[in-house]
């Protein structure tokens, strides 16, 4: 039987899910790291000026918003945990278990739907003068615990790529 790797059951999990907003998978071999990135997009008041971090202004009436999550191997990835919404850590040799990519794509709808909504917010009132998206590690971590108190936590780990 072939063991099903992290990116594999990352995507068929992801995909299984329907998400309402883009989304990718990239894996950074060298920096032994899998991100997963989403965009979210919304229409904006024609007379409302929206500059990013960067000082660009939005020249069109949608701004985008992307974002990216990183599974990373603690011990051999070099990436600046900052630079991520979040930042799930893996053992390079184990992998991780299902249950975590579960709790994950499922706190992950969530995340977004929220983001999605105060984009749209922030785009619409003048009032609201900045958007973040904000990862909620303890809902995380709770999703998790309650996949394992009802007995839908699955134990079985998904290995990192080797090819």
């Amino acid at each position: 039987m072939i063991k099903q790797d992290m990116i594999d059951y990352l995507d068929s999990k992801m995909s299984e899910a329907n998400l309402d907003f883009d989304w990718s998978i990239e894996w950074k071999k060298r920096q032994h790291a899998i991100e997963v990135s989403f965009t979210i997009y919304a229409q904006t008041d024609s007379n409302l000026v929206i500059q990013d971090i960067e000082g660009t202004v939005n020249t069109e009436n949608i701004i985008q918003f992307e974002d990216t999550i990183c599974f990373y191997n603690p011990e051999k990835s070099k990436i600046i945990l900052e630079d991520y919404l979040a930042t799930i850590p893996f053992d390079f040799k184990q992998g991780i278990e299902k249950g975590s990519i579960d709790a994950f794509v499922k706190i992950l709808r969530i995340i977004v739907t929220e983001g999605q909504s105060d984009l749209l917010d922030f785009s619409t009132d003048p009032s609201i003068e900045t958007f973040e998206m904000e990862w909620n590690q303890a809902n995380f971590e709770q999703t998790i615990q309650t996949l394992k108190e009802t007995n839908r936590y699955n134990t079985e780990k998904v290995l990192y790529p080797k090819f």
